[in-house]
């Protein structure tokens, strides 16, 4: 599709990894408008309609995918839409009709977005000699490669090439080397690492044992350091199961989604049930690692009785813990189109999403299997989901890679995630950054809710008195009204999230958050 020059430069203001995406959510955008051009105006219309501004009804009434799970997919924010309400819906089946949609993938605070120029500076202050920090500490490594483009993914970003993988890791090693030399990175231990993606196991055997192998040489490790490598099980073979394990990895986290070959395949992977049957078997077997899976829940094809099937093959394999995630659908992404033109059976709708969560939370809970967070669940002590814990609350996380990012002091700092750009500026000796957020004085507050919402509740007693603040008077007439409709319980100024709740509980995080930080900027504390 042709594009006008003022259009082509408002998509370039895009951060280059999302820029992608939301140039094919526009260009959908734009078709379903019947135009063959793509004009700033266009790209401004699809910006609003994205961010969920357009009023309830002319979106309900416009919008195909009305009733699923739909959002933008802006991965620096975690935000699917920019719309704010704060009340539930007054219904008598909260669990299903609580909110009209789901607020953001993970919740985050609404950051200022730091000047370009400055980021190095805020760079230096957080890995000086002077910054402290937090006690938990966490290393985040992006390995920017696919085998493939499943449908359901929204972090896709480079098909896998040997030779370009091997430059990459040449790079990130060099990244790691001149980070690790930083007196905040000297300063302690850290307590998990975590290769994530993309997928890491996408690299040949010895970039695998490099990697894990650079990050033991570089960084100061806690005895106890979850290292987990995460992947999938397309040519993930022998070689590269031993690398990892001769290198130090002690947590595998393997994307199954579903066991059921037909669902599977629609989605582009490529192994049937058999295979996944028998690789976890097999890792579960050496008791060299925990062994961690995912599953999605709504996926196109996907009824109830492949869910529950899925669930009790996982419990049949009795391996360390499962993820149990919901499916999104990321607005301008492969899977949307899928839907939308009808070439993939519909997902779960919103409502029906519901029924999966309560299904699997129901089934999990029979089996005795430990409930870490919303979303992780652990069958023994061996899965601990540290890194996933850490990363939701107080701690500082060192990031490298192409497309890297997380918290370190107040400031959230992104790297380049452009592959040949990454490698160009690493080869000059600076860190990568190529944009940042800045929290504001209550930044550790924000993530304090965030974390413990995660948990399934929120100690507004402890936390107002830890930070100074009146969260009752702040968030009282909404939390009122939650318990009212069936979301929450009180029991001595602790929050609690009932079953309903715990759905809808990436909501209740980020509104909580959305109130304290429109308090403060209206009492002007921020």
């Amino acid at each position: 599709m042709d594009w006008t020059p003022e259009a082509k430069r408002a998509i370039e203001k895009v951060p280059p990894f999302v820029r992608k995406m939301a140039a094919k959510a526009v260009e959908a955008y734009a078709k379903d408008k019947g135009m063959g051009t793509v004009t700033l105006e266009i790209v401004q219309q699809a910006k609003e309609k994205m961010m969920g501004r357009f009023s309830r009804n002319e979106d309900s009434a416009t919008d195909s995918l009305s009733g699923f799970n739909v959002g933008m997919n802006r991965r620096q924010t975690m935000h699917l839409t920019d719309h704010r309400s704060f009340l539930a819906n007054e219904t008598d089946d909260p669990l299903h009709e609580a909110f009209d949609r789901k607020l953001a993938v993970h919740a985050m605070p609404r950051n200022k977005t730091l000047p370009p120029e400055h980021l190095h500076r805020y760079w230096a202050e957080v890995m000086s000699e002077e910054h402290v920090g937090q006690p938990m500490r966490t290393i985040y490594i992006h390995i920017p490669f696919c085998r493939s483009h499943c449908l359901f993914c929204g972090f896709y970003q480079n098909a896998y090439q040997p030779r370009k993988a091997r430059q990459y890791v040449d790079a990130l090693l060099e990244e790691m080397a001149g980070t690790a030399q930083e007196p905040f990175a000297k300063r302690a231990p850290f307590q998990a690492v975590y290769f994530g993606g993309g997928t890491p196991t996408a690299l040949s055997a010895s970039d695998i044992y490099r990697l894990v192998d650079g990050v033991k040489t570089f960084f100061p490790l806690a005895n106890d350091c979850e290292l987990t490598l995460e992947g999938r099980f397309h040519d993930f073979g022998e070689d590269k199961i031993e690398a990892a394990l001769t290198a130090g990895v002690n947590r595998f986290s393997l994307g199954v989604q579903t066991f059921d070959t037909v669902v599977r395949k629609s989605l582009g992977r490529r192994e049937p049930e058999e295979k996944l049957i028998h690789m976890l078997t097999h890792l579960r077997d050496q008791g060299a690692a925990a062994i961690i899976i995912d599953l999605i829940y709504g996926l196109p094809g996907q009824t109830m009785d492949i869910w529950e099937k899925d669930l009790k093959t996982y419990l049949d394999l009795e391996i360390d813990g499962c993820d149990l995630y919901q499916l999104n659908i990321f607005a301008g992404g492969p899977l949307e189109s899928a839907v939308r033109n009808q070439t993939l059976p519909r997902p779960a709708t919103l409502r029906e999403q519901a029924d999966f969560y309560q299904c699997g939370v129901d089934r999990l809970s029979a089996a005795h299997q430990r409930q870490l967070s919303i979303t992780h669940w652990a069958r023994n002590t061996r899965e601990r989901s540290l890194y996933n814990a850490l990363s939701r609350g107080r701690s500082e996380c060192i990031t490298l890679g192409a497309g890297a990012g997380g918290w370190l002091g107040k400031h959230m700092f992104f790297l380049e995630g452009d592959l040949n750009a990454y490698i160009q500026r690493v080869q000059t000796g600076k860190k990568p950054l190529v944009m940042g957020y800045g929290g504001d004085q209550h930044h550790l507050l924000l993530r304090d809710i965030a974390c413990q919402i995660e948990l399934g509740y929120c100690d507004m007693k402890s936390l107002s008195a830890r930070h100074g603040m009146d969260l009752f008077a702040m968030t009282g007439h909404v939390v009122d009204q939650w318990k009212k409709v069936g979301l929450i319980r009180m029991d001595d100024g602790v929050l609690h999230l009932t079953r309903a709740g715990a759905f809808w509980a990436v909501n209740l995080s980020q509104i909580l958050i959305d109130l304290v930080q429109m308090q403060n900027a209206n009492a002007g504390l921020t």
